[in-house]
């Protein structure tokens, strides 16, 4: 958007300004606004509201995704640490596009990284036109079995993602936390960039890459 853009923002928040004082803020307004059209719209409904732009205070309107990303297995290894760091800045519902949204996966990709998006605070499939389909069947038997039991691995700990939320909105702590968290004065789990504990009790460690080793698998706390 051009810096020379005029805003006619409230009082409050500075009143007619051009773009460049209000770009920080531009995004949290925009999910504020839907936020409270929709809220107007049916007041018995709670909104949900996706956006990639943000700012401090973004998380009382939206949900954020890490933008788009490729369907490449760096790409998965760098939504683990953007999910935390996120969290860590104050924006508890986040996650990537499984699967990479530009390029084509593999079926080995797409199940590895449903496995690790599954247990992300949000959990969403999604690609540019264009791309190969990336729906878990449109990989064969095997990866849509994967998807399958990583789901319903999902929907089994709803009741403690539900409860993470809610410490979330009352207490200002992450839905996905980093692995040191399990023990603070551990300096060798800050090192670790593979893994990340859902809640005080379940870890998630993914061990991939791109020749297909690796393992993956749940468990407890270090």
């Amino acid at each position: 958007m051009p810096e020379s853009n005029i805003h006619r923002g409230d009082d409050e928040l500075g009143g007619c300004q051009n773009h460049s004082f209000y770009h920080n803020v531009y995004g949290l307004l925009m999910a504020r606004s839907t936020y409270e059209g929709m809220k107007l719209a049916n007041e018995n409904k709670r909104p949900f509201v996706l956006t990639r732009a943000g700012f401090i205070g973004s998380q009382r309107y939206a949900a954020t995704w890490t933008g788009d990303n490729l369907s490449t297995w760096e790409h998965l290894h760098m939504s683990i640490s953007m999910v935390l760091q996120l969290g860590l800045s104050g924006q508890p519902l986040s996650g990537p596009d499984i699967g990479g949204f530009a390029g084509n996966a593999t079926p080995r990709l797409f199940g590895r990284w449903m496995g690790v998006g599954s247990l992300f605070p949000f959990c969403r499939g999604h690609s540019e036109y264009g791309s190969t389909d990336h729906e878990p069947w449109s990989f064969g038997e095997e990866c849509e079995e994967v998807c399958r039991l990583a789901l319903k691995r999902r929907y089994r700990l709803i009741p403690l993602i539900y409860t993470l939320f809610y410490f979330a909105h009352t207490r200002g702590t992450p839905v996905a936390n980093p692995t040191f968290f399990a023990d603070p004065k551990d300096p060798s789990l800050r090192k670790l960039e593979n893994s990340f504990l859902l809640g005080p009790i379940l870890v998630y460690a993914s061990l991939i890459d791109d020749d297909g080793g690796g393992i993956g698998g749940v468990g407890s706390p270090l």
